[in-house]
């Protein structure tokens, strides 16, 4: 007996590409008619993740103490999994193309997640396997739907056959989200949202059809950009930003600013947007580690009803009156 796991299109421009992991049970024998295919052994023990939304999807299944390997590990916010990481238990492996084969030959990983933006993915699963190293690519980036994102975490209880955990799991999560979407729904009045910070005199704003925007719209905003037909960011002048955002209510996630003061620095221009004066600007910095890791990029992926309550509270305060926000802060 052994699961068949298939990953679908698993970096940008990917087109009919199908990855089949065929999940053999550790104390089982491999059947000959498989003996060829990508072989993972499960359920896993030792695991490397390339990416700390995969940390964050481990954690959720209670199953931290399999990883073994994380690249970039100063990015983990986790406290229990940065202890791992102050007593060596867990070591960074590197990132993109300059991971550490010969590290991780030696942490003996029962897989190693990847992904990739483009096929420079294939590349590294090549060398893994060269090395004898399973892998396993992950694709739960390109999601936009939100829902979908977080239901990622299905993929990777098949790695550790919790699946009934997740699924249980997850339901509560999705009925949670549905439930507060539902609470907005039907308001009447809902506030402008700016989005963004210029980088280098560009501004990448969210595409109308992408995960923030769909965010934005289920916690009762409207979205300044709704009508963008993109599912990825895009690029805008200041100029044109300036002439949209005039009519902005609310700014969201603008960079890494932790106060404005850094957001009229990135471009003195911003100093005669209409919103610096009324300063109802919220960042997604809340939670963050001392080497600015960004919990809202980890264990948010996992938790998108409360990335929701946070919008919501910032939004329609009046709906949730009791609720502190926990990975948006206002910026003064």
């Amino acid at each position: 007996m052994y699961k068949i796991l298939t990953v679908k299109n698993p970096w940008q421009g990917a087109k009919n590409i199908n990855l089949e992991y065929f999940l053999v049970e550790k104390n089982k024998k491999i059947p000959e008619a498989i003996k060829e295919k990508n072989i993972v052994r499960i359920p896993l023990q030792r695991v490397v993740c390339l990416s700390t939304t995969h940390v964050a999807m481990i954690d959720f299944l209670n199953e931290t103490k399999s990883i073994v390997g994380i690249a970039g590990t100063d990015y983990v916010v986790n406290p229990s999994i940065r202890k791992m990481i102050c007593d060596g238990k867990i070591k960074n492996v590197g990132f993109d193309n300059n991971l550490n084969y010969e590290l991780l030959i030696s942490l003996h990983p029962d897989a190693v997640i990847i992904y990739g933006v483009s096929s420079e993915a294939s590349q590294i699963a090549g060398k893994l396997k060269d090395l004898n190293i399973p892998c396993i690519i992950n694709a739960e980036y390109l999601e936009q739907d939100v829902m979908a994102k977080t239901e990622w975490i299905k993929f990777f209880a098949t790695l550790f056959n919790k699946e009934k955990f997740a699924d249980d799991r997850f339901s509560k999560i999705e009925n949670e989200y549905f439930e507060l979407k539902s609470q907005v729904a039907n308001l009447q009045s809902k506030p402008k949202v700016l989005s963004g910070l210029p980088w280098k005199g560009t501004w990448w704003i969210p595409g109308g059809k992408s995960h923030m925007a769909q965010l934005i719209a289920d916690a009762g905003g409207e979205f300044l950009w709704k009508q963008n037909t993109s599912h990825e960011s895009f690029p805008l002048s200041i100029e044109a930003v300036f002439a949209k955002s005039q009519s902005a209510d609310v700014w969201i996630n603008s960079g890494s600013a932790k106060n404005i003061n850094e957001i009229l620095f990135t471009d003195e221009r911003i100093k005669k947007f209409k919103i610096i004066q009324t300063e109802k600007i919220y960042n997604n910095n809340a939670v963050i580690n001392q080497f600015g890791g960004n919990d809202f990029w980890e264990s948010g992926i996992v938790s998108p009803q409360v990335v929701l309550k946070d919008l919501i509270k910032i939004f329609h305060p009046e709906i949730l009156p009791t609720y502190h926000l926990k990975y948006y802060k206002k910026l003064k």
